[in-house]
């Protein structure tokens, strides 16, 4: 049974998913009835002006709690659900590497295989990538690995580049620029090589299996019943992401519940061999640079400083008091989402907003919800 709430400030209406009357555990061992939290996120909600917020938060690799908070169409006064399909963004990443990494357990790929013996012709001769034809020479040693590790290069995106010209910005292998390029890269690569779509593999070696039945790497019409629009920061709408074609850095759509199964998967280390399984969440390559995207993720820490901060195979990774955490966000004009696991907790939280307001909010909502202080939110850009 739902139980629909309106709160009081008028602006948070909660949509309790089945009973769920556990207490919460946060990483510190405190705990946080549900009911409470449930009445803590609300006030965030209103007073930060939120549109959507979904929330599930699993304890000892079990969801013990699952809330949907504000609307997915405020105009049509129709609030979020577990059935809500909203847009992923860059969620899509640590999905689309657990594929790869499946089709590397049937040799299909190899991780440390230069990336242009998978290709058809030279990568200047497509149109897409043309511009990388001077750096040729130097493209040629960018392998699967450098790409799922965003150490290939290759920028975050090309337009963001003064001559909006896509170019490798730093040798292959050894620096970490966060790169939706080579992600892109990397999906055109596999559906090449495998004469398949990315939707259609997604579907094949994961959707199908977690039962993620609200998920595509493209828009499904059955989606259409249940879907989330995304909002700015004034509460004005956007719309809805539906897109018609794959990108591995960011076009999958998916619901609250559906994360949820995945992010529980990779918790209780299945689908993937052990060697496979450990590489995925190892790190890669250490994350020197001052913010993940904007002029100073061309900024760097000093040379031999720790940061804690590093990435795996797709996986960000962050040190903290409790163990590795892995990681990754979401974001998108209209649309901010957010994904911390605790392996050595066998604790995660997994948050979808439909609002430009949740990631100034996000400190609060994680530290709340489990206690999380650690997560490296100033890079993330969430406290600019």
């Amino acid at each position: 049974m739902k139980k629909i709430t309106c709160f009081a400030l008028g602006l948070a209406l909660t949509i309790i998913a089945p009973a769920q009357h556990l207490p919460v555990k946060r990483l510190n061992g405190s705990t946080i009835a549900a009911d409470s939290l449930t009445n803590l996120i609300s006030k965030i909600v209103d007073t930060g002006s939120i549109t959507g917020l979904s929330v599930l938060i699993i304890n000892d690799n079990k969801v013990v709690y699952e809330n949907y908070f504000g609307y997915r169409n405020k105009e049509l006064n129709l609030p979020l659900t577990g059935e809500t399909v909203s847009y992923a963004a860059s969620l899509t990443k640590p999905l689309f590497s657990y594929l790869f990494l499946k089709l590397v357990d049937e040799g299909i790929f190899h991780l440390d295989k230069p990336l242009y013996t998978y290709l058809k012709k030279p990568i200047g001769e497509y149109e897409r990538w043309a511009d990388l034809t001077a750096q040729e020479e130097e493209f040629k040693k960018i392998t699967p690995r450098m790409l799922l590790s965003h150490s290939s290069g290759l920028p975050i995106l090309r337009f963001l580049e003064k001559d909006e010209k896509l170019k490798l910005v730093s040798p292959p292998g050894k620096i970490m620029h966060y790169s939706n390029e080579g992600m892109n890269l990397l999906g055109f690569v596999v559906e090449e090589h495998t004469g398949k779509s990315l939707d259609t593999l997604c579907k094949e070696y994961v959707f199908d299996k977690l039962n993620m039945k609200n998920t595509g790497m493209v828009w499904h019409p059955e989606f259409d019943r249940n879907f989330a629009m995304g909002y700015n920061a004034k509460g004005e709408i956007i719309g809805a992401q539906k897109r018609t074609s794959a990108r591995a850095a960011g076009s999958m759509v998916t619901s609250l519940p559906d994360y949820g199964k995945f992010v529980l998967n990779t918790l209780l280390k299945k689908g993937l061999p052990e060697r496979l399984y450990n590489e995925w969440l190892s790190p890669q390559i250490q994350v020197n640079s001052k913010r993940l995207a904007g002029p100073l993720r061309y900024s760097y820490y000093e040379t031999g400083k720790k940061t804690g901060n590093y990435w795996g195979l797709g996986w960000a990774l962050h040190d903290s008091p409790y163990g590795r955490a892995f990681r990754h966000g979401g974001h998108a004009d209209g649309w901010q989402n957010c994904c911390i696991a605790y392996p050595q907790k066998s604790m995660a939280i997994v948050i979808l907003s439909n609002s430009d307001n949740f990631e100034r909010n996000a400190a609060k909502i994680l530290d709340l919800c489990i206690g999380d202080k650690y997560a490296p939110l100033l890079w993330m850009g969430y406290l600019d």
